[in-house]
């Protein structure tokens, strides 16, 4: 039997899209001992792997950047803090198990850097869009004010910097690159988009191999949603997920736009709203908490899903087939929206351009126009033929007879 570590980072986005994995290993017979934060602990224990909470960690103090994009640039040196934090327990408690390998998360720098000192095999996953320098930093719009070497000015990466440093005398390592803390690639990297999803799919090597969602579905989530509610078609979806907030004006446009809409509209709020917030809404309004609705039963039923375009909206939209209006937060969010654009599947509308009215016009043009449906549809397929958690698993199988 083969013993897996599993490192993640805490973020729904990120553990969801593990589930299918997690459960074919375990299926094959492969023992998965997943280190996560308590509120994953049922679920992943759900599919037969065996739990490990992160030990505490202090504050992160970072500074703000004042960029467009600071998510990006602070979220280095917050996976850098991070690291040195947890490293010596996690080194600790890695020798006591003693696993076969290490699969670890795109931005789990410390994943990467416990199999580097340890010496054990690895293998990356990749929960958002693959990155690397020619998808980033050759983006047209996500360096158009701001050089390259302006960058190294910035309050958050002077401050990666100095914790990079500190790292490496802790532990005797080479460089940590900048680029690496967001991507941190092995031999073997499995992304969770078809190749059809992935931007830039064409500038990665074949380490990189791009399985599609490794089967969407959680366990032991219950929600009390009245899907008797959902008595009439067609249904639009908003969801925004549970970290990038787009601001309560955005969800008023949303209100605005669709309060006439011969249709039902299921909105889900960001965790610091809530839908009394809003007051009285039309008829055919549901706001509900992000969290609290079965949202692939949501996809299945809608037709028009207006999202951030996330990773793992991205994915459950285009597995559903559901043509998607993204309004994106962030720079993955927004070069994931792109790619979908170009596929035909979608819309895409920046938070700059967001008025009730464009919104109105983007949703009809989606529900009225057979060919994004169409578009969707022949997404979603390809999504189910990239292989999924069989492929990757296959995968992982294949890279440990060699490594």
């Amino acid at each position: 039997m083969k013993r897996a570590l599993f490192f993640n980072v805490s973020a729904a986005g990120h553990v969801i899209p593990t589930f299918g994995l997690v459960r074919e290993l375990i299926q094959r017979g492969h023992q998965v001992d997943y280190f996560e934060a308590p509120p994953f602990q049922e679920e992943l224990e759900a599919f037969g792997a065996s739990f490990h909470a992160y030990g505490p960690i202090r504050p992160f103090e970072g500074e703000m950047t004042g960029n467009a994009f600071h998510n990006e640039w602070d979220l280095a040196a917050v996976l850098t803090w991070c690291s040195i934090e947890w490293l010596p327990d996690l080194l600790e408690r890695t020798r006591q198990l003693k696993p076969d390998y290490i699969i670890h998360d795109s931005l789990s720098l410390w994943g990467r850097l416990t199999a580097q000192i340890l010496d054990i095999p690895a293998i990356c996953v990749i929960a958002t869009a693959a990155l690397n320098e020619i998808n980033t930093l050759d983006h047209p719009d996500y360096l158009s004010d701001t050089s390259v070497e302006d960058l190294e000015s910035l309050p958050s990466i002077r401050h990666f910097h100095s914790l990079e440093s500190q790292l490496r005398a802790q532990y005797s390592l080479p460089k940590i690159a900048f680029m690496d803390t967001f991507t941190n690639p092995q031999g073997l990297n499995l992304c969770y988009l078809p190749r059809e999803l992935q931007p830039g799919v064409e500038h990665f090597d074949p380490t990189f191999h791009f399985v599609g969602p490794c089967d969407p579905v959680r366990q032991t989530r219950q929600h009390d949603f009245p899907m008797e509610w959902l008595n009439r078609d067609p249904l639009v979806f908003i969801s925004f997920g549970s970290i990038h907030d787009p601001g309560k004006a955005t969800y008023q446009a949303c209100i605005e736009a669709l309060s006439e809409l011969p249709a039902q509209v299921v909105m889900l709020t960001s965790p610091s709203m809530e839908p009394a917030d809003f007051g009285d809404l039309p008829a055919h309004f549901m706001l509900r908490k992000t969290g609290t609705v079965p949202q692939l039963e949501l996809l299945k039923r809608a037709s028009v899903f207006v999202t951030h375009g996330a990773g793992g909206a991205a994915r459950e939209g285009a597995w559903h087939g559901v043509p998607m209006l993204a309004i994106p937060q962030t720079f993955e969010q927004d070069i994931l929206s792109r790619r979908m654009e170009e596929e035909g599947a979608g819309l895409r509308l920046p938070q700059s351009d967001v008025t009730a009215s464009s919104i109105q016009a983007a949703v009809r043009r989606l529900m009225d126009e057979a060919d994004f449906r169409q578009a969707a549809m022949k997404l979603g397929q390809a999504c189910k033929d990239a292989g999924g958690a069989v492929r990757a698993v296959d995968l992982i199988e294949q890279h440990l007879k060699t490594h």
